[in-house]
């Protein structure tokens, strides 16, 4: 298709040289040499190697765009209006292949992003105006691992992971990137411990489990144990309690007396 596209043999000329004028909000590029804007087929050269074929009209590239490898490879494959990064974008490894495909608008990631191993898909997220904005996931065949949502470039919303035999490991809710609310373990589907977070630091009740029973509860406050913890008999019943001021384990007179402060 390059070769279509690019039958006649383009200019060469040096990124570095050129004029670029670029819109307040960065949708748009205008590409000029000494004050004059570059209409037609250039080849314009990587500094690590390799080069970029561009078609422009009236200083804007234009429709299909191609990189190649210093060997001459494609590498990549995209699509261009006003200047800039519009369509779909594509990667290629060394047998061909894409490894890379993502959604452009207006010169910014919108939409589907997915990166492949081998032909298979790896990783698979939505982006909105450059930023994860939605459901992230990543992949080992077709088994999810990792599923996250995002807003604006962080994590909101529940987070979960996954052994490779599908089953939960972990969950997690987020706020803003921070851990806030529960982040529960789980070992073969079965839940291991259970925490509570606030702006990702412990707070609250934290539990342990053992055999699908609670063995353990400690109550945090600000990333510190801070206040009353127990550990259970596999029956249910109290083996030890404990008490903590500030992550500091005290008598029981102590705490009890701070209580009443």
């Amino acid at each position: 298709m390059a070769n279509s596209v690019f039958a006649q043999l383009p200019e060469e000329i040096k990124w570095k040289h050129l004029q670029k004028n670029y819109s307040s909000d960065s949708s748009q590029l205008v590409l000029s040499l000494n004050n004059k804007l570059l209409q037609g087929k250039y080849k314009i050269p990587f500094d690590e190697g390799g080069f970029a074929l561009y078609n422009i009209k009236a200083g804007v590239i234009t429709g299909e765009a191609f990189w190649y490898s210093q060997g001459g490879t494609l590498e990549c494959k995209l699509h261009y209006k006003n200047g800039v990064r519009n369509g779909v974008k594509e990667n290629y490894d060394n047998q061909g292949k894409v490894w890379l495909r993502q959604d452009y608008k207006d010169g910014k990631k919108n939409g589907v992003s997915e990166m492949f191993s081998n032909g298979k898909l790896v990783n698979k997220s939505i982006y909105k105006a450059d930023k994860k904005h939605g459901l992230s996931q990543t992949f080992s065949g077709d088994q999810v691992l990792t599923e996250a949502y995002y807003e604006n470039d962080l994590k909101n919303g529940t987070s979960k992971t996954y052994s490779l035999d599908g089953k939960l490991a972990t969950e997690a809710n987020y706020k803003d990137d921070k851990r806030n609310g529960f982040y529960r373990v789980f070992n073969d589907g079965e839940i291991m411990s259970e925490t509570n977070y606030k702006d990702d630091l412990q707070n609250g009740l934290s539990i342990t489990y053992a055999l699908g029973k609670k063995n353990m509860d400690t109550e945090f406050v600000n990333g510190k144990r801070h206040g009353v913890s127990h550990m259970y008999k596999p029956d249910g019943t109290i083996l030890f309690t404990h008490y903590y001021l500030n992550g500091e384990k005290v008598t029981e007179t102590i705490y009890r007396q701070s209580q009443k402060k």
